[in-house]
């Protein structure tokens, strides 16, 4: 197998060329996918270039026999997942999909905020008050497939930030009550878009008994939170929009739903990942945007957009530092060591937890 240190002194041309020369032998059998807060080297290489649920249809569509998928923990499950599925692998004659980070540390701190353990924790400490039964359970993406697989054996689904109303919505057409995890900033803004009040809305804070409510406030509640959160989209400063407006009065604000509430309200729009891009490309000419979500992305968004003023919504950038980890180097080491016939880095569930995942996922689908 080759070491990660015989590619540490490559440059970023040689890395690419090493990259290219794989990827020219490989052909079809590979398809390299990158999520948009993934480093500008690595988009410029990338297939397909999307937000979650982008990636999680090109996973499922996918016919290659390995993908190097350049974002987090949680995606690359998700892809091994629908590639994976039984029919898939019969059609492939037995063979697995293989889904390789570049990076296989890159998590996600929202992902790891609940456990299936505390999942199942949480409903049993429920089912002393209430009737599960009349809770739909949904999982932002950003989360394990063991917590999905949690979803999945309790009737529940999967949400992306571009789709979270609509799953919400299906959701209460089947059951009276939900409970949304890990975001609870997601959870709250979809919530409130969809007409549930806020007094039925309640958060569930895992460190204390029963979630820190009273069984009133449980059993009032349509809609319970699991007290989690993206930390890159925590920092936006409601005085630095307030002195862009001021000084921009034409200027827009648009933020990503996993920001607060606070600075929700304070904006003109919010959305998606690939929402906030639309937003910024249809602008007019000399539109003056300020954009919440990652700073690589409103950086190159900056950059592919000259004739439009962006401005950066918070007192200094936030990088989300695991999507950060997919680099040129890593790549190339990666995807020589599979055409090596050595493959590392492989991310692949465990047949009963994906089936169950599966269950919730096809929400997405």
């Amino acid at each position: 197998m080759r070491e990660l240190t015989e590619y540490e002194k490559l440059s970023v041309d040689e890395s690419r060329d090493r990259i290219a020369a794989v990827r020219e032998v490989a052909g079809e059998r590979l398809t390299v996918l990158a999520h948009y807060y993934a480093p500008d080297e690595i988009v410029d290489i990338a297939d397909y270039v999307g937000d979650s649920l982008g990636l999680a249809k090109k996973a499922a569509e996918s016919s290659a026999e390995a993908v190097l998928f350049c974002g987090v923990r949680f995606m690359l499950e998700t892809a091994d997942i629908l590639m994976n599925r039984p029919e898939r692998i019969a059609a492939r004659e037995g063979k697995r999909a293989l889904v390789m980070a570049p990076d296989l540390s890159a998590g996600c701190p929202m992902a790891d905020m609940i456990t299936a353990e505390q999942a199942r924790d949480w409903k049993k400490q429920l089912e002393t008050l209430v009737d599960f039964n009349e809770f739909t359970p949904i999982t932002y993406v950003n989360s394990s497939s063991e917590t999905k697989a949690f979803c999945g054996r309790n009737g529940g689904a999967v949400c992306t930030s571009a789709n979270a109303e609509k799953v919400v919505r299906e959701a209460f057409k089947r059951r009276p009550k939900l409970l949304f995890m890990p975001d609870s900033r997601l959870g709250r803004t979809t919530s409130l878009a969809l007409g549930v009040a806020p007094e039925e809305i309640a958060t569930w804070r895992p460190s204390l008994p029963l979630g820190g409510l009273n069984p009133n406030e449980i059993k009032r509640a349509k809609v319970i939170l699991w007290d989690g959160c993206c930390p890159v989209h925590q920092h936006f400063s409601e005085s630095v929009i307030k002195k862009i407006k001021a000084d921009n009065p034409r200027a827009e604000f648009w933020v990503h739903p996993e920001a607060p509430r606070n600075i929700v309200d304070l904006s003109d729009g919010y959305g998606s990942t690939t929402t906030l891009i639309d937003v910024v490309s249809k602008a007019a000419s000399g539109s003056v945007l300020a954009i919440g979500t990652e700073w690589k992305l409103v950086d190159r968004m900056r950059r592919q957009n000259p004739d439009k003023t962006i401005l950066f919504p918070a007192e200094r950038p936030m990088i989300c530092a695991n999507m950060a980890k997919s680099t040129l180097v890593k790549a190339a080491w990666t995807l020589e060591n599979w055409m090596d016939g050595e493959p590392i880095n492989v991310v692949s569930t465990f047949d009963d937890v994906a089936e169950d995942a599966y269950r919730a996922l096809e929400s997405l689908l």
